[in-house]
């Protein structure tokens, strides 16, 4: 590491300046490829849901995208008056003309009664699109929307339910972000006492989070990587860059204050605390890695998204940082640090009274602290046993949208389960005609290629057995059972 942080303080300007190179170059190439292209289609091999939606795809194309519910609840009166029923039911034409709907299947025809709750107040109706949601056109949801939105008045509520829609309410994290990029800036503005020091960790973490996300979006060219990829890689790699960062810079000024030159304490720094980044980081990105194995590719391409994040980190870590140390020089260290290193010269690292005190009274009584330890954590991990699993729906968004509402007025109107419906698909093949029972010949009889005994011509002196000819013969029996025998295996 003592040769990579000696390089780089050294050529302090070319490595800067190449990795606001390789951000261009990220950019230009996002731009060339058209954007971003996430993708959330998935599959598990084997599955019943699996061989469902191919079964759907297979035989109706109109009907395989994802749907859509369009949520109508009655505030006086019911939704079956005649004048609502004729505005919903001139909405909802004019909902089948939009681009890539495939089929609407209303509350009032003969196979919507299901589709009205018991007291006539709610009722919903059902948009096919002919696309998943991730392939569809925004502004085609958004026309479905702003026509049922239309009815919208003093006596009906309209709301809008289903994956569709929520296409419409994909949260952004840039709010998210900056709130822990602000609160990250707080906690190392108070330990370190310099706004220089504060924002090298910062400065790190965002052209990591920068290249790592354009990165991203290039990698959905050549494989599935779900919207979601790039959410958890940023809050991953806003954690590890400023901690990687906060790590090496922390080492940094402490060797300043030791009296070493800025050169010397960057090596230093990277020869400690770089290694072990070098290491943490690996390991963070192997395990990220791991999710490649289970063969989903969904899980893949978050897996994937991730270890970018922090090999980007990494890379920044143990690149820019020497780089930016040799710019700032001392400016690491706050005023009072600087004035202090001239006049009393260097001094070692000192611990906060503290936690020195905390130590020493942790070593001090181990058994005790060990046993309250355990028992906190056997405590804290009790509601294990009691978690269940399962997937979110509308009913964790939050209140004030749509989908929200709409699962909630379903809920109210046809009771608990409606929302959580289990979806059969089956395949009705025509009835074929029962195949003739084996060695069946309609010719020659009930057994296929055996003919029909023929009775041997009765001997002209002799009189008549059973098929013509005279039982009491020897020879005339013999000839009897043998033409039997010829007759049933011919």
């Amino acid at each position: 590491m003592s040769g990579i942080a000696r390089w780089c303080f050294r050529h302090r300007f070319i490595v800067i300046g190449g990795w606001l190179l390789l951000l261009a170059v990220l950019v230009g190439g996002v731009r060339a490829a058209g954007g971003a292209a996430f993708s959330e289609e998935y599959s598990l091999p084997g599955t019943e849901s699996t061989r469902a939606a191919e079964l759907m795809a297979a035989q109706s194309e109109r009907a395989s995208g994802d749907t859509g519910t369009i949520v109508l609840h009655a505030t006086g009166g019911q939704v079956t008056d005649p004048a609502v029923r004729a505005d919903v039911q001139a909405m909802l034409a004019d909902v089948a003309e939009v681009p890539q709907v495939g089929a609407v299947a209303g509350p009032f025809g003969p196979e919507g009664a299901a589709q009205v709750s018991d007291g006539g107040e709610t009722a919903y109706a059902t948009v096919t699109f002919t696309e998943p949601r991730q392939s569809l056109d925004t502004g085609n949801i958004r026309r479905v929307v702003d026509l049922g939105s239309e009815l919208r008045g003093d006596g009906l509520r309209v709301e809008f339910g289903g994956a569709v829609i929520g296409e419409l309410e994909s949260p952004s994290t840039s709010s998210s972000e900056l709130i822990g990029l602000l609160a990250a800036a707080i906690v190392m503005l108070y330990a370190f006492g310099s706004l220089v020091a504060m924002a090298v960790p910062i400065i790190a973490a965002i052209l990591a989070l920068g290249g790592a996300i354009l990165s991203i979006d290039l990698l959905t060219q050549v494989m599935s990587v779900p919207g979601t990829a790039p959410i958890i890689a940023a809050f991953i790699g806003l954690g590890v860059g400023i901690d990687y960062a906060l790590f090496i810079v922390a080492r940094y000024r402490n060797g300043l204050r030791s009296g070493l030159s800025p050169q010397e304490a960057t090596v230093a720094a990277m020869n400690t605390s770089g290694r072990a980044v070098v290491f943490a980081g690996g390991t963070v990105a192997v395990a990220m890695l791991g999710l490649l194995m289970l063969g989903f590719s969904i899980l893949s391409g978050i897996g994937l998204a991730a270890a970018i994040m922090v090999a980007f980190a990494v890379a920044v870590a143990v690149t820019l940082l020497p780089a930016l140390f040799a710019v700032l020089g001392t400016r690491v260290l706050s005023r009072r640090q600087r004035a202090r290193l001239k006049r009393a010269g260097p001094t070692e690292a000192q611990v906060s009274h503290g936690w020195a005190r905390w130590a020493g009274f942790v070593q001090k009584r181990p058994v005790p602290l060990t046993i309250m330890a355990t028992v906190l954590m056997v405590a804290l991990v009790i509601p294990f046993f009691s978690m269940r699993l399962g997937s979110s729906d509308a009913g964790n968004n939050p209140a004030d949208t749509t989908t929200r509402q709409a699962y909630d007025l379903l809920a109210d109107g046809f009771g608990p389960g409606h929302n959580g419906p289990l979806l059969l698909v089956a395949e009705v093949r025509p009835r074929r005609p029962r195949p003739p029972s084996p060695g069946w010949d309609r010719r020659s009889g009930p057994f296929r290629g055996w003919r029909p005994c023929r009775s041997p011509r009765p001997h002209p002196t002799r009189r008549r057995g059973p098929c013509g000819s005279s039982p009491r013969h020897p020879r005339s029996r013999n000839r009897r059972r043998t033409s039997s025998t010829r007759c049933a295996t011919a």
